[in-house]
C-alpha cells in the first residue's frame, strides 16, 4: 500500500460518501479532520490538536454502548461474563481488524516517519481512530447515530461464527508458550517479498525462528499478518511437540 495524505477537502468528500452508505450524513468537517490527525502529523503542521482527546472520549462512548449491547443482549449472563465479552469487543486487535475491513487508514494523517515506519498499518493507531471517529460522529450526530453505525460495523463484524478465532493473537500466545517454558529467543525474519501483484499488494514470506532454528512459515499482504501467521504455524508444531514429549516420557 502506498500512503498518501488526502487534502483537507477531499478527505472530507470521501468521508462523507463512505458515511452515505450507512446513512450517515456527516455535517462538520472540523470534528473528523481532528479525529483523524496523528500526533506526528501535528506537529510536522503545526497543529494544535490530534485525535487523542478525541479517542479518549470514543473510548468512553463506545464501552458504555457495547456494554448497553451486551446486557440487554445477553440476559443470562453475569457481569464477570459480560466484562470478559466487552473486552474482547473493545481491545485493540478487534478494533483494527475492523478498520482494516472497513478502509478508513488511507483517510488518515500521518507525519512522514509515521508514514516511514507504516503507522497505517499498526495496531494501535488503527484502533484508535475508530475510537475517536466514535467521537467525532457523536460531537456531530449524536448518542442515536453512533449507537446504529456501531451496530452496523463493530457488533456486525464480531457477531459472525468464529470471529474470535479468526483475529487470535498467535504472536503473543507463542511468546507466552515460550515464556512458560524455559523463555528461548524468538525472531521473526522475511525471507520473500513478491514483485506487486494486482491492486499493487505486495505478498510478504515470514519465518519464526526458535534459537536460530525455523519452526513456523506465514504469507500475507502486511508484515503482522505474515509474522502471525508464522506465529500460528510455529505454536501448532510446538504444542504437537510438546504433547509428543509428554506422553513418551
Amino acid at each position: 500500500m502506498q500512503f498518501i495524505n488526502k487534502q483537507r477537502e477531499q478527505l472530507f468528500f470521501e468521508l462523507k460518501a463512505f458515511f452515505k452508505h450507512y446513512h450517515v450524513f456527516i455535517k462538520e468537517p472540523q470534528y473528523y479532520l481532528e479525529a483523524l490527525t496523528h500526533n506526528s502529523y501535528a506537529n510536522e503542521n503545526n497543529l494544535s490538536y490530534t485525535y487523542q482527546r478525541m479517542e479518549l472520549l470514543g473510548d468512553a462512548i463506545l464501552a458504555k454502548e457495547i456494554s448497553l449491547y451486551l446486557f440487554l443482549s445477553f440476559p443470562d449472563k453475569n457481569e464477570g461474563e459480560i466484562t470478559n465479552l466487552r473486552s474482547k469487543i473493545v481491545r485493540e486487535g478487534t478494533l483494527a481488524e475492523l478498520v482494516r475491513r472497513i478502509n478508513w487508514a488511507p483517510f488518515l494523517l500521518l507525519g512522514k516517519g509515521e508514514i516511514k515506519t507504516k503507522g497505517y498499518e499498526k495496531n494501535r493507531i488503527l484502533a484508535d481512530i475508530y475510537e475517536s471517529m466514535i467521537a467525532a460522529l457523536y460531537l456531530d450526530l449524536g448518542e442515536e447515530v453512533v449507537r446504529n453505525f456501531i451496530n452496523d460495523t463493530l457488533i456486525q463484524m464480531v457477531s459472525n461464527p468464529g470471529f474470535f478465532d479468526q483475529i487470535r493473537d498467535y504472536k503473543t500466545e507463542l511468546q507466552e508458550f515460550l515464556q512458560a517454558g524455559d523463555a528461548r529467543t524468538l525472531e521473526y525474519k522475511l525471507i520473500k517479498e513478491s514483485p506487486p501483484l494486482e491492486g499493487n499488494r505486495v505478498l510478504y514470506t515470514v519465518v519464526a525462528e526458535i534459537e536460530g532454528i525455523r519452526y513456523g512459515k506465514g504469507c500475507g499482504y502486511t508484515h503482522k499478518e505474515a509474522e502471525q501467521l508464522a506465529a500460528r504455524d510455529a505454536l501448532q508444531k510446538l504444542v504437537i511437540k510438546s504433547k509428543y514429549d509428554f506422553e513418551n516420557k
